[in-house]
């Protein structure tokens, strides 16, 4: 029997030898941030639906409290994933700044009358894009909390902005390979925003429907006695 000769890649890197080092720490390094985004993410969820729960109560000094705190979370976690591109394009963070620029919007809209910006929020445009697309959403529950309170022009300004935003989006058209979810999150608002202007519009009709009696209930009334 022959003897069994060595393969020709083990010999190659006996000679070279393989020095991983570099690779070995930068790996290392990757899997300590991802670890920090997986953490510190849950914090900004958390801080990001407290701040939303509370810019639609209208609660302005708990919900600025809260910004502080958010903006602070979201600056540490950003610190630590653009060092490392592997993180800061992965749809894992893109998620986290979208639900951070979403609840950061909320306030700005409510408490300032304004949207922000992709550069004063620090997001890349693609979760930029992707908050804009879920404030609809939010913006609906605010409208709706005007009413509550029998605020009928603000409810009706939260409308105005959605379709807005609505309206933007769609002319960007772009594709979910540029902007993933973001087709499906159009078409589920689209829907939002028209049951939404319905819904206020049979509530302005109710109320001017509720006047007009009203009124004329008065006018019988001061001739049913004369006056």
């Amino acid at each position: 029997m022959k003897p069994i000769k060595s393969l020709p890649h083990l010999v190659l890197g006996s000679y070279l030898g393989v020095d991983l080092g570099a690779v070995s720490r930068y790996l290392s390094e990757l899997e300590l941030a991802r670890e920090s985004l997986i953490k510190v993410s849950r914090d900004v969820t958390l801080l990001s639906k407290r701040l939303i729960s509370y810019s639609i109560r209208g609660l302005r000094g708990e919900a600025y409290g809260v910004r502080d705190r958010l903006a602070a979370t979201y600056r540490e976690l950003l610190a630590v994933v653009s060092r490392y591109p592997e993180l800061y394009y992965s749809n894992l963070f893109y998620s986290v700044a979208s639900e951070y620029a979403e609840a950061m919007q909320l306030l700005s809209v409510v408490f300032e009358g304004r949207l922000l910006t992709a550069e004063e929020l620090a997001v890349h445009p693609v979760p930029y894009v992707l908050s804009l697309a879920d404030l609809v959403g939010e913006l609906k529950r605010a409208s709706l909390e005007a009413l509550r309170r029998g605020a009928y022009d603000e409810s009706l300004r939260y409308l105005d902005l959605a379709e807005g935003i609505y309206e933007a989006l769609e002319s960007l058209g772009v594709s979910d390979a540029v902007v993933p979810g973001l087709r499906r999150r159009l078409d589920i608002y689209r829907k939002v925003i028209d049951d939404w202007r319905e819904l206020l519009l049979d509530l302005r009709s109710r109320a001017e429907l509720g006047r007009l009696y009203g009124e004329l209930a008065r006018r019988l009334g001061d001739i049913s006695r004369g006056t």
